[in-house]
């Protein structure tokens, strides 16, 4: 763990906190074989949206690992590493097939799960598509978005599909696409903060949801086992009885014996 900068009780003491605390890579690193990156790799990750998936490969960097996600001519989904195991090349400019993608360079064919079906150029006694895979993760379409599991196979979860996917009345739709030049840490610790939309997405910028954010809520904060719930209520009128409140359940289950966790995300605005 990082050491933090020590908290200044002196005016003017500038001096005395100069220093800029470590990353803390234990928890914001999530590439292969880091503690962050193996434990959010027990679970579905979000790839792309649906609808990026035409006529060319999609490139994608997800926990640090370089891929290339496409969808074959018969409508399945890949998810494989990003460059041929045979010279190298980048899939990105491969050609995408009835039955995988094959490589731009010399033709090697691969399907949605890594088995090379094809390898011209080489001996037609050759065994190497009988013997070898190219690396490739299991892939699921839900509401819009391509999902991916890149844990162990073995422990490989059930895809989730909770309650709050399946409101009678509502249909779940994917929301905009954003890229944050930070880590996964600094942008779940935003969410879970109610207070900041009074100041940033309201009074400062102006309202970019709506006008009631721009009372500061009251807070209730609390603690569960296996993570933490926060409710935020403001913009109450007394006189007719309205306002607003916004929920916000974090949750992050221990591992279990089975090597499985559990995780669960839900955010949502309600007005009352």
């Amino acid at each position: 763990m990082t050491t933090r900068a020590p908290y200044l009780n002196t005016r003017y003491g500038g001096y005395f906190h100069r220093e800029v605390p470590a990353e803390d890579a234990e928890l914001s690193h999530v590439g292969p074989d880091t503690p962050c990156g193996e434990y959010l790799r027990r679970f579905w990750q979000p790839i792309c949206f649906s609808d990026e998936l035409k006529d060319l490969p999609h490139r994608v960097k997800i926990l640090g690992e370089e891929l290339v996600v496409f969808r074959d001519r018969s409508g399945v989904v890949g998810l494989l590493e990003l460059h041929c195991p045979h010279r190298g090349a980048s899939l990105e400019y491969g050609l995408i097939d009835a039955t995988g993608i094959r490589c731009c360079y010399h033709g090697w064919l691969f399907a949605v799960d890594g088995t090379i079906l094809q390898t011209p150029g080489e001996p037609a006694h050759s065994t190497l598509k009988d013997r070898l895979c190219h690396g490739a993760y299991p892939t699921h379409e839900y509401a819009g978005i391509v999902f991916a599991y890149m844990g162990p196979p073995d422990l490989q979860p059930s895809f989730p599909v909770y309650d709050s996917f399946r409101r009678p009345g509502y249909r779940l739709v994917p929301g905009p696409k954003y890229s944050w030049p930070c880590n996964w840490l600094q942008t779940m610790e935003n969410a879970v903060d109610p207070a900041h939309t009074a100041f940033l997405h309201t009074i400062v910028s102006g309202a970019q949801f709506t006008e009631e954010f721009g009372v500061l809520p009251e807070l209730e904060f609390t603690g569960t086992p296996v993570g933490i719930s926060t409710l935020a209520r403001g913009g109450w009128d007394r006189m007719s009885g309205r306002g607003w409140s916004k929920p916000f359940c974090q949750t992050c289950s221990k591992w279990p014996r089975s090597g499985r966790p559990a995780t669960r995300n839900m955010r949502s605005a309600v007005r009352c």
